[in-house]
Parts: C-alpha cells; structure tokens; sequence
C-alpha cells in the first residue's frame, strides 16, 4: 500500500517508515501538520497514519481537514496516540477513522493494524460490488459498504469505552462530566449496533 505518516517526530517517523518497508509498504512522511492537506493531494495515498500529539496543530484539527475536504475525505486514516481515548474524543471522531495504535508501537502491532485495514477496504469494495449485482442502487450499494467499516470502528469504540470503565474503577464517582460521557458512548454504540444490523438484514 501507498502510505502517508502525517507526525512531527522525525526519528519515529524514519523507524515506523523501515518497519513498514518490511511489510511492503512504500512509506511517505509530513513532519509539519499545517502541510499535511497538501501532501495528501500531492500524491494520494492508500491509507493515512496520524499522529494527534502534534504542535501548533493536533492530528484531530487534520483529521477534520480531510473529513470535510471532499477530494480527499474517503481516504482511510488510522491513529496513532499514546494515550488511551477519552469519551469525549470517541464520541466525536470514533466514525471518522479506520483504525487506531497505541505508542510506542511494536512492528506486529504496526504492520497488523495496516494489513487490517487494507483487509476492510477489500472487503468493503467486495460488498459494494455485490451489493450492485444483487440490483441495489449505488447509494444503497454504498450504504452495504460503508457497515463493514463501521461494525470495525464499534468494536473499536466499544474496547474505548471498557477501558476508560476500568480506569475509573477506584474513583469518586461523583465526576458528573465523565460519567454522563460514559453514558453517552455507550448509548452511541448500543443505537448505532441497532442500526447496521438493520442495514445487514437489507444487504446481500
């Protein structure tokens, strides 16, 4: 796949750069979070790795860049943070991305959540194709498609949402704010659960 590393770390950028060369990955890098819009449209990549800890510009202010930049907001972006979400930000942004890896990253770990996605992608180009043979229109054949990515993204959100329960194991209990964000991705989950398996039943 054609990669691009969106991540103000130079040294991590050339390590996951080699780690991802073993894995049959061509590998480009932005240093520089305000240049990332036009290294994306420079040359397209396949796939997205972002970091969120950057300055003067987060990965999150990048990533609604793409998403509401219609020439590029397709194409899939994987996380890379060294922090666990929070519920806030799972809320927010969990249907925006592909995938997401904790720092320090391992070459397994790296290389896996990449071939994941590519794997997603495959699969999600499969079902649209499907879903057209079958004699669904393209909205419909695109809404097929679009469930493969997001039964991965709930899986994802809701391994978030059981971590940051366990987190708050041993506390007060009475910090309103997190738990009503508690609250709130759990009810996004349970609600949008209820919606793709409706999506499925109409899907070939």
């Amino acid at each position: 796949m054609q990669l691009l590393l969106i991540d103000d770390n130079e040294n991590l950028c050339k390590l996951y750069k080699e780690l991802l060369k073993q894995g049959g990955h061509e590998t480009r890098i932005e240093t520089d979070a305000s240049k990332a819009l036009d290294a994306i449209r420079m040359k397209r990549p396949d796939l997205i790795l972002l970091d969120i800890m950057m300055e003067p510009m987060s990965g999150w202010e990048v990533l609604e860049q793409i998403r509401s930049s219609s020439d590029i907001a397709d194409i899939p972006v994987i996380i890379l943070t060294g922090k666990v979400l929070t519920t806030q930000e799972a809320v927010k942004y969990g249907f925006m991305i592909e995938g997401f890896v904790m720092k320090p990253l391992e070459r397994t770990m790296l290389l896996k959540v990449v071939d994941d996605t590519k794997e997603i992608i495959n699969e999600s180009k499969e079902q649209y194709s499907r879903a057209i043979s079958s004699g669904l229109t393209s909205e419909q054949a695109s809404v097929c498609r679009d469930v493969i990515k997001k039964k991965r993204i709930l899986q994802f959100l809701h391994e978030t949402l059981l971590k940051r329960e366990q987190l708050m194991k041993g506390e007060a209990d009475d910090n309103i704010e997190i738990l009503h964000s508690l609250d709130e991705l759990r009810q996004m989950i349970t609600s949008e659960y209820q919606k793709i398996n409706h999506i499925i039943e109409n899907c070939p």
